[in-house]
């Protein structure tokens, strides 16, 4: 379990990682890491009347999508802390929460040493690339429009995100958690081409849960899977930089086999179709409650 929080950290500091200077990137970890392990701490949330839990997860995603705009440390920071806060709440036998909390930071201070022995190799100047594409999130500063538009976006994520720890009343599965974790990771990246992501999430998510579930069901516990893990873990920095579905081809099956840790799986096909159940209602969330609005209102503004 220790070690499966530890990798958790390694993961989130590899999926928040950018191309830039070294110093850029050390930089947005010293941030982000800390912002994304107190997610662990939200699970003491759990202890209140589930109402409440909801409501707050909203306030926080308002504030989250409203920091993502201010820089990219802060983006990648409160996304780490609502994917992390999704499985706090969803598995509370994890408790207590400030375990995971420090292995994570932990997780991240070894990604960081390791990346300390790239720079041995290559040189601390090495990765320095004065034209750079600006990121995603980047482009949404300099793009961005009045207040107003900041607040609606902000506003859809709260309502999105209340949606989907919600369908906790109506959907009490193990694994019920993986739909506000999928409304975060389809909403909070930017937001731009919110319908686009949700739909190349749902496609990628097929891919790697076939991927997550034939490893879990067919691979050996051990070295086997870690090398698996290793393999995947590998792919995906590249995968990233080529597309969303790439990405999440190979980071669901990541998130899959660590979950299984904490929540263990039938070990075959029906596992994964679970998850992909569950990122399909997340997916549907995402477009009904958060796209749709924010189109309808985006049209009325053009045309007044």
């Amino acid at each position: 379990m220790s070690g499966m929080w530890i990798a958790m950290g390694c993961l989130m500091m590899i999926t928040g990682e950018s191309s830039g200077s070294y110093r850029a990137i050390y930089t947005k970890m010293l941030i982000s890491a800390p912002i994304g392990a107190a997610g662990y701490l939200l699970g003491y949330l759990a202890s209140m009347p589930w109402g409440a839990v909801v409501v707050s997860m909203m306030v926080i995603g308002f504030v989250s999508a409203l920091l993502s705009s201010k820089n990219r440390a802060l983006s990648i920071g409160t996304l780490q802390t609502l994917l992390v806060a999704s499985i706090a709440l969803g598995v509370p036998a994890i408790a207590p929460f400030w375990q995971p909390a420090v292995l994570y930071l932990i997780g991240a201070v070894f990604y960081a040493l390791v990346l300390g022995v790239e720079i041995l190799i290559r040189g601390w100047h090495a990765q320095d690339t004065p034209n750079e594409k600006p990121s995603l999130e980047l482009l949404s500063e300099k793009t961005a429009g009045p207040v107003a538009s900041m607040i609606a976006p902000a506003v859809a994520f709260a309502l999105c995100l209340g949606a989907a720890y919600g369908t906790h009343w109506i959907y009490d599965a193990a694994h019920w958690f993986w739909v506000p974790l999928t409304v975060g990771l389809v909403m909070k990246p930017d937001f731009g081409s919110i319908r686009d992501r949700a739909l190349q999430r749902i496609i990628g998510t097929l891919a790697g849960v076939l991927i997550g579930a034939l490893t879990l069901a067919f691979v050996p516990k051990g070295l086997p899977l870690i090398a698996v893990l290793s393999i995947l873990a590998g792919i995906l920095p590249w995968a990233m930089q080529r597309s969303y579905i790439l990405q999440a081809v190979f980071l669901t099956p990541l998130v899959l086999i660590l979950l299984d840790v904490i929540v263990p799986g039938t070990g075959d096909i029906n596992y994964g179709m679970q998850r992909l159940l569950d990122t399909a209602i997340g997916g549907f969330i995402v477009i009904v409650i958060g796209y749709m609005p924010l189109q309808y209102l985006r049209s009325r503004n053009k045309n007044p």
